[in-house]
């Protein structure tokens, strides 16, 4: 019998998987994307060259109170580049400081230190540009600018909603419930009140009254008929940016594309760049899927780790067998993901919790218990079996113990995929439609 040896990466260290290759379609790995040679002349670029709109320079003029919505601590989009080359294109453009204000769009996060602030845009964007932090629940510091065909209520922050012009950054990633992050993201969430962002991510469940769970056009990869992604657009649309700048950074955390122009267009041309280097597809779905992280900090947390779960699912059979592996020195990370497996034990119970008050962490517990309702999950990880068990998962000491438990429940004659990066590449089927049909 011949027998495959791959060392996946688990914490700081690895852990060697020997499987037989009859039992394994085929390792999957995407290609990384490059970095930029200049990340600051990629972005200057991108600002001159601009995708389905005039350079920045023709749209912004004098006199112009210029409003930019920026990511906040929680998103690596390498704002130390993009804010300062887009604050010098501004001055070029005969745009003083004292007429550029950033909006940190903090959604329902918390606010920023001073340190923070500095950390993210570098000291003299820090000390000559007006910073403001968000404030999702200051109704005084926001306006009412009208209702979504989906009877969300818009309510935006009132320095963007009032801007002469608005320029929105960020960074495409894929993401489970909006299809893709990036774009119209930094609206809603980013800039919108607390009511519109509660609204607007409900819109991911079927209501208890339809059978509960998940709409099935909700997932990575997927903006057509996903009720989320498009009204996040419609919210965009009553802001209608004025120009936008994102990036798409590879595995190390550089910027390795810009994309500017157009809010829409610049955004669709993004995403095609994630799925070209960031998406894997499959002629079959699998019996069972050997996952890592990829390590140190991607399986830090539980709640980090699911991503790896969320990014693979989607090729795994009703009923197949998901080994994760993911040392979690951290626990189970963001409190919201806790309280959600722990303290609510129903599918019910949870999707109730969900309509009372909406978390991104919530939902991403949510996620991780209905993937565990349909296949089985085998946890290799720092927790104790017994946190295991009660999280429904299968606990496993090392690899050859969880392929061992695989063929408890399989037997052995089972197919699998094995993915050794799984938190930064997403799998489909090969069957599974184009990005943007049509266009």
């Amino acid at each position: 019998m011949k027998v495959a040896t791959i060392e996946l990466k688990y914490g700081r260290r690895t852990m060697k998987l020997e499987i037989p290759k009859d039992n394994l379609i085929s390792v999957l790995i995407a290609g990384n994307i490059p970095a930029a040679p200049d990340e600051r002349q990629a972005v200057i670029e991108a600002l001159r060259s601009p995708i389905g709109s005039l350079p920045l320079c023709e749209i912004v003029k004098e006199g112009d109170k210029v409003t930019i919505i920026a990511s906040d601590i929680t998103r690596n989009v390498r704002n130390q580049v993009v804010i300062p080359a887009l604050i010098d294109e501004l001055r070029e453009a005969h745009i003083p400081y004292e007429d550029i204000t950033i909006v940190v769009a903090t959604g329902t996060h918390r606010g920023h230190t001073f340190q923070e602030l500095e950390y993210l845009f570098g000291s003299e964007v820090t000390r000559r540009v007006r910073i403001v932090d968000h404030d999702s629940r200051n109704k005084n510091g926001l306006v009412y600018v009208g209702t979504t065909s989906r009877g969300t209520p818009v309510w935006i922050n009132r320095l963007v909603a009032e801007a002469d012009k608005v320029i929105i950054t960020g960074g495409i990633v894929y993401h489970s419930m909006a299809g893709f992050g990036g774009g119209r993201k930094a609206i809603c969430p980013g800039v919108s009140g607390f009511d519109t962002i509660q609204h607007n991510h409900k819109l991911m469940l079927n209501p208890p009254e339809e059978g509960g769970g998940l709409k099935e056009t909700v997932g990575c990869g997927k903006l057509r008929n996903n009720p989320m992604a498009e009204d996040m657009d419609e919210i965009a649309a009553m802001v209608n940016p004025s120009f936008m700048v994102n990036v798409i950074l590879n595995d190390e955390g550089k910027i390795a594309k810009v994309v500017a122009g157009d809010y829409r267009k610049a955004f669709e041309e993004g995403c095609r760049i994630v799925e070209k280097f960031f998406s894997l597809k499959v002629g079959e779905k699998a019996d069972a899927l050997f996952i890592s992280c990829g390590g140190f900090p991607k399986d830090i947390d539980l709640y980090q780790a699911t991503k790896a779960v969320e990014n693979s699912i989607g090729v795994l059979k009703e009923g197949g067998v998901v080994v994760l592996f993911a040392e979690c020195p951290e626990g189970v990370g963001h409190n919201d993901f806790y309280r959600i497996i722990y303290e609510f034990k129903t599918r019910r119970e949870r999707e109730e919790e969900l309509w009372r008050e909406f978390t991104i962490a919530k939902a991403v517990g949510y996620m991780l218990t209905l993937s565990c309702e349909k296949h089985r999950v085998i946890l290799v990880s720092n927790f104790a079996p017994e946190e295991v068990l009660e999280m429904g998962m299968i606990p496993a000491e090392d690899a050859g113990h969880a392929l061992g438990k695989v063929r408890e429940i399989l037997g052995n004659e089972f197919k699998s995929y094995l993915v050794p990066e799984a938190s930064s590449s997403v799998l489909f089927l090969s069957d599974d439609g184009e990005l943007f049909p049509g266009k």
